[in-house]
């Protein structure tokens, strides 16, 4: 019961970083917008939540702020569903990884535009996957959820492109139709979700096998 408690403390604690870091970089990031008076407050955050990165960190803020302060809450209940918090894992893996192998080297960011951005692409996606390895209880996941899982960034990249349409506006290099084209863009956008659905594939095959040697362990005379 000890150890229990101990490691329930631990996760609250790097849930608290988590939560905390993201109450620091997302309205900073946000004001960064604004402060180049380009844009209305409305027209600012329709800008603001058009990048994958931001609405992927906003579900972590989310998630963590209930998981601490949720109480018995129904929305407390589901973020701490080992498929909620898996999917939320996998999303801002991807967050983490398209950023540090395409975009990274042709940015080049300063001051607390850099900060933020390391925050967002590299401190929060590492600190939520460890909370996801070491804090949650493995459980048994079936193969139809990746669909569900895959929801998000299909909608997500329907959103940008019809946006992009409207507005001219294209949040990444990878999608944006006026450079490369309409074909070329959606191609990517295709690989982009091919390989959101490799992630799903990697943690969900990732946490079956958790489970799997967790039941061992409780089977196994030897424990």
């Amino acid at each position: 019961m000890e150890k229990e408690n101990t490691t329930t403390i631990k996760g609250e604690i790097l849930l608290g970083i988590i939560f905390a870091l993201e109450l620091y970089a997302l309205p900073t990031q946000f004001y960064l917008l604004l402060e180049g008076g380009q844009f209305t407050f409305f027209s600012a955050a329709v800008r603001f939540f058009s990048f994958f990165t931001i609405t992927t960190n906003s579900i972590v803020f989310i998630c963590t702020a209930i998981l601490l302060f949720g109480g018995k809450s129904a929305m407390n209940a589901f973020f701490q569903k080992c498929t909620t918090i898996t999917a939320i894992t996998v999303y801002i893996l991807i967050v983490g990884i398209v950023f540090n192998l395409l975009l990274r080297s042709i940015l080049d960011l300063k001051g607390h535009h850099r900060i933020v951005s390391e925050i967002f692409h590299t401190v929060v996606p590492t600190l939520f996957f460890f909370y996801w390895l070491y804090f949650v209880s493995p459980e048994k996941i079936s193969f139809k959820v990746i669909l569900f899982w895959m929801f998000y960034p299909i909608l997500y990249m329907l959103y940008t492109v019809i946006h992009g349409f409207l507005s001219n506006f294209y949040p990444y290099p990878f999608i944006d139709v006026t450079k490369l084209g309409l074909e070329t863009a959606l191609v990517n956008g295709v690989c982009f979700n091919c390989f959101c659905g490799f992630v799903c594939y990697f943690d969900f095959d990732f946490e079956n096998q958790n489970q799997k040697n967790l039941n061992y362990l409780h089977l196994s005379p030897y424990f």
